[in-house]
């Protein structure tokens, strides 16, 4: 494929903080070095409107979610935006819907105006989203958004069955000529709800470079970096402490609480370093305070990219709390691209991984059986048959080998459009 200008619709910048962000910048980076062109279309930085990025269009609007995020809501003045924004940078080959809200809205409708071939990557379990954030009102809220979609896109869809955020996914698909899925356990929700997915590839995929693996004649990216992750772990010293390290945000889907909980249960050489923020960011840390784990539990607060990809570099375990909510394992997968055995809470994601012993499942709800896998995944560590992560298994997460998969989509998005048959999908890491 000859060069193409690949046009990314976001909903929020790319050098904000958090997971989609950190991969639009990834995705970026290894599509430019494939020789095309991304220009990004997001909202402006709350933190820093000024950024300077020549690849980024960003738009006013609100900042939402306590001033951390900026809205762009769809109408005629951002429309003509837009248009006056990419004009200038050349004809569009493809639009990739990479946000599921406004972004997703603003990139349809530019894609309408231009006929321009779409596709869409699911990030977001919309209905869970909702249902964690909004509890009993989840339903209204759903029904809203719904309703707002279908007033910017003009996109009407009957309902599946399986719940309101499912039927607003199907909506945002619709037209588009490929649906990308970032997980085979997410893909197959969104094939029962009647959204034809095209392939399957991680949003997550690793920095190459970070792994040491850059190939000859490569320059180095815009995105954050963390060039100075060592290239061997530390070794292991009879009595030393086993670090554990969990990244998301503090909320009640993510679960933090539970996890200090299990903390508390487990035995005292098993130390945590808990990185994020959210409206749950005081309340742990007056349960760890309460709970007397000051010694051996650290809140680190929101960080960049590099410096949370030092931080899994630097564990002996990750471990991931969330369950039925995520729509694939990021900080798993980049833990496993690091060398990094995972303790995993939800059933889809340790299904995804497969049975290997680099991967424990705690099964359940409750704190008692976290605090089992911790300390059974601890004397794991702390034996000579410490797990290993297969190399063919982190080489696999490499974004060198997400991107190659992403160019197939955007190759058969091109040819024409959609035809409702679903491919095989592409697992996302390989089983031992």
């Amino acid at each position: 494929m000859s060069g193409l200008h690949i046009c990314f619709f976001t909903d929020q910048h790319p050098r904000t903080l958090g997971g989609a962000q950190a991969s639009v910048q990834l995705q970026r980076t290894f599509l430019e070095r494939a020789g095309h062109t991304v220009t990004v279309v997001a909202p402006r930085s709350p933190v820093d409107p000024q950024v300077a990025d020549p690849g980024v269009v960003a738009l006013p609007g609100p900042t939402v979610a306590r001033g951390q995020y900026t809205a762009a809501l769809p109408g005629r003045r951002l429309d003509a935006l837009v248009d006056r924004e990419l004009g200038a940078r050349g004809p569009v080959d493809l639009v990739h819907l990479q946000g599921d809200f406004w972004g997703a809205w603003l990139g349809k409708r530019f894609a309408a105006r231009h006929g321009t071939p779409v596709v869409l990557t699911t990030h977001t379990n919309v209905d869970a989203s909702f249902r964690a954030v909004a509890g009993p009102v989840a339903g209204i809220g759903l029904r809203a958004v719904a309703a707002w979609q279908r007033l910017v896109t003009g996109n009407r869809t009957r309902r599946s069955g399986l719940g309101a955020g499912y039927d607003y996914l199907r909506a945002l698909a619709s037209g588009a000529a490929a649906v990308v899925a970032p997980s085979t356990h997410f893909a197959a929700r969104l094939e029962a709800a009647g959204v034809p997915v095209t392939a399957v590839v991680p949003t997550g995929g690793h920095d190459d470079d970070v792994r040491g693996l850059r190939a000859a004649g490569h320059g180095a990216g815009r995105h954050d970096r963390a060039d100075d992750l060592p290239d061997q772990r530390a070794p292991r010293h009879p009595g030393d402490p086993v670090r554990v390290v969990w990244l998301s945000r503090f909320s009640a889907e993510k679960r933090p609480l539970e996890l200090l909980d299990a903390l508390a249960a487990t035995g005292p050489r098993v130390e945590a370093d808990l990185y994020g923020t959210g409206v749950l960011f005081e309340r742990a840390r007056r349960t760890v305070h309460a709970l007397g784990l000051t010694d051996r539990v650290r809140l680190h607060g929101a960080v960049g990219h590099a410096e949370a990809l030092r931080a899994i570099a630097a564990a002996d375990l990750l471990v991931q709390t969330s369950q039925g909510f995520e729509t694939q394992g990021m900080t798993v997968y980049e833990a496993l691209a690091l060398g990094v055995p995972v303790v995993v809470r939800d059933p889809d994601i340790a299904r995804e991984l497969g049975d290997a012993a680099w991967v424990r499942h705690a099964p359940g709800r409750s704190a008692a059986s976290l605090a089992g896998a911790l300390d059974a995944a601890a004397r794991a560590v702390g034996s000579d048959a410490a797990p290993r992560v297969p190399a063919a298994v982190s080489e696999g997460l490499l974004q060198s080998a997400q991107t190659r998969r992403l160019l197939d989509v955007y190759a058969g998005a091109l040819r024409g459009p959609a035809t409702g048959e679903a491919t095989a999908p592409v697992t996302a890491a390989p089983r031992p």
